[in-house]
């Protein structure tokens, strides 16, 4: 991916040009990134020879606003679409409480629960608890 990192690192991951679509004999790209909160922040950016590109001291799952552009010694390529893009995830402040489990028949059952705690204290996308039984 072009953007890469752990923690708070920005993650993005538009793939580069095949050499066969440089038309050039060599191609750079200039990365920009921009956070989308608490109100848009300035285009950062950086030209580089290929992925990844690791921008660091990010917040906690942030939302980046994240172009690539191919360039070379012609000029640059299109314009590129903007993409968003997540700073990395953390562990959940949050944790489940309410819980209840419903018997569906003799192998299964529905376990739902509540989150304690504000959505942004998820700290990323939750999929899900793992539950144990004896």
């Amino acid at each position: 991916g072009w953007i890469w990192g752990s923690g708070g690192a920005l993650r993005s991951c538009p793939q580069p040009l095949a050499p066969g679509e440089w038309n050039a004999a060599e191609v750079r790209y200039r990365v920009q990134w921009r956070a989308l909160e608490p109100a848009l922040g300035r285009w950062r950016e950086e030209t580089v020879g290929g992925p990844p590109v690791v921008v660091g001291g990010t917040p906690t799952f942030s939302p980046y606003e994240i172009r690539v552009q191919a360039v070379n010694d012609a000029g640059k390529g299109p314009e590129p679409p903007v993409i968003v893009g997540y700073s990395g995830e953390d562990l959940p402040l949050v944790y489940p409480e309410n819980v209840g489990v419903e018997i569906l028949n003799s192998t299964s059952v529905r376990v739902r629960w509540s989150l304690a705690g504000a959505p942004r204290d998820l700290r990323g996308h939750l999929r899900g608890f793992r539950v144990g039984g004896d």
